[in-house]
């Protein structure tokens, strides 16, 4: 996935259409919807990627797909990002929009890797430590080289309580 300063100013621009017009929650909805199929479906993909498949065909195809589905004003951005030549983009403006969502309704990402799966309870006590003021939704991944405990990524930061950096550090130390 590409990145550019470009996709943060049409995430921007796209927020705050968004939160003007008041439909901040169907705009996201809708691009989750594009997201997923763009992942999902290799021929949409590859649709994107491709630079000798003219403007018009590509806006007529995602306006055939998504006209039922999806708000005017997702389609009307999404056809706007086409005619500017930034469709390669395109799933990181939708993840750049879904950071400023979440900041927006304070929404806490806590991405846990663990050895293995955790229990509830657990996801519900490092819910409270990581924001008690708003939601957190945690997306769990199973890392059996960790061999025990579990790291913890929120945004820039990063708690490592596994077990193997727990020897590493141990290792370092006696390396003294």
């Amino acid at each position: 996935m590409q990145t550019t300063k470009a996709s943060n100013r049409y995430a921007q621009a796209l927020f705050e259409i968004a939160i003007e017009n008041n439909i901040i929650d169907e705009v996201m909805v809708d691009l989750k919807l594009v997201s997923d199929m763009i992942q999902h479906e290799s021929e949409l993909a590859d649709l994107i990627k491709n630079p000798t498949i003219n403007k018009t065909t590509k806006k007529t195809i995602f306006e055939k797909i998504l006209s039922n589905k999806t708000n005017r004003t997702t389609i009307n951005f999404l056809s706007m990002v086409i005619s500017k030549n930034r469709e390669i983009y395109l799933l990181d403006i939708i993840n750049k929009f879904g950071e400023l969502y979440n900041k927006h309704n304070n929404i806490v990402i806590a991405h846990i890797i663990s050895a293995e799966p955790m229990g509830e309870d657990l996801k519900t006590k490092i819910k409270e430590k990581i924001n008690n003021a708003g939601s957190v939704y945690i997306e769990e991944k199973i890392d059996k080289n960790l061999l025990g405990g579990f790291i913890i990524k929120t945004g820039d930061l990063q708690y490592d309580a596994s077990v193997r950096k727990k020897i590493n550090n141990a290792k370092r130390a006696f390396k003294l």
